[in-house]
């Protein structure tokens, strides 16, 4: 059967989508308010680009798209979309069936691309004042009622930041390598930290310590705190992990000792 199909750039504003999401065609996914909250604070923000992903309309219904058209609406802010207008309803069934590009995607050529948005994010979390103890990664512990940083943020940070983030990550590897005690992005967070308040090379010394030899410091307690956890039935969130790691720390500086390594639900926030 023949169908007719046509797609253009189109400027999409606050009133269109308004009338495009009053009819949408099939049933859609229910709307996630995280997900429109990040488009639109990109929106607001001018992050957000035109993209190669078409907003598809089957004989004049929306099909897909109604997160980025709910953003214009909550943003007020008009944007260019690729539009296909379709009458072929078999196009319905093959929406979303690509595989969705990552932080990591968009930083291809980049040393240590695989490694460094998982630092930046617990980096942001500490700066942002959002560390969570039972955050299990760098995207939960920065996720406060709305789901920040977006993706475009933490694109955004990786380049700016793309020299310390990649010294972190090349200082830490290799010795993260020997033991996995530390998880690399937590080493690789205290890297960046501290050394944007002149202190890297005491973080250098207490990271090869925490990762390989221990010892009678705040290091060596942070060490045997994690190889009881390797051990242990229930696992501390990585989030619990940072905390305490970032509290082993600012030990190790002082020259001082921890003793049992704990952070209390109540206990004010972590910092170096």
């Amino acid at each position: 059967m023949k169908t007719n199909s046509s797609t253009e750039i189109i400027r999409i504003t606050p009133e269109i989508a308004v009338e495009w999401l009053v009819e949408k065609w099939g049933e859609q996914r229910t709307l996630k308010n995280p997900h429109i909250n990040r488009l639109a604070a990109d929106m607001e923000a001018g992050r957000f680009r035109l993209t190669p992903d078409a907003i598809l309309r089957i004989k004049g219904k929306v099909a897909n798209g109604q997160h980025r058209l709910s953003a214009v609406v909550q943003s007020g802010k008009a944007q260019w979309f690729l539009v296909m207008e379709s009458d072929d309803e078999d196009l319905y069934k093959v929406i979303d069936a690509g595989l969705r590009r990552t932080v990591q995607d968009s930083l291809i050529g980049m040393p240590y691309a695989k490694s460094i948005p998982s630092i930046a994010r617990w980096v942001q979390a500490y700066e942002n004042k959002t560390l969570k103890s039972g955050s299990r990664n760098g995207s939960e512990a920065t996720a406060v009622g709305k789901l920040f940083p977006t993706q475009c943020e933490t694109i955004d940070y990786c380049r700016s930041n793309q020299e310390i983030l990649t010294n972190a990550a090349s200082f830490v590897n290799p010795i993260y390598e020997k033991t996995r005690l530390l998880p690399l992005s937590i080493g690789g967070a205290i890297y960046v930290l501290s050394d944007s308040r002149g202190c890297l090379e005491k973080a250098k010394l207490f990271l090869e310590l925490v990762y390989l030899e221990g010892g009678n410091t705040a290091a060596g307690d942070l060490r045997n705190r994690l190889i009881a956890n390797c051990g242990g039935k229930s696992k501390l969130h990585n989030g619990y992990v940072f905390g305490i790691t970032i509290k082993a720390f600012k030990s190790f500086c002082s020259g001082t000792r921890p003793g049992v390594l704990k952070w209390a639900k109540d206990e004010p926030f972590p910092t170096i």
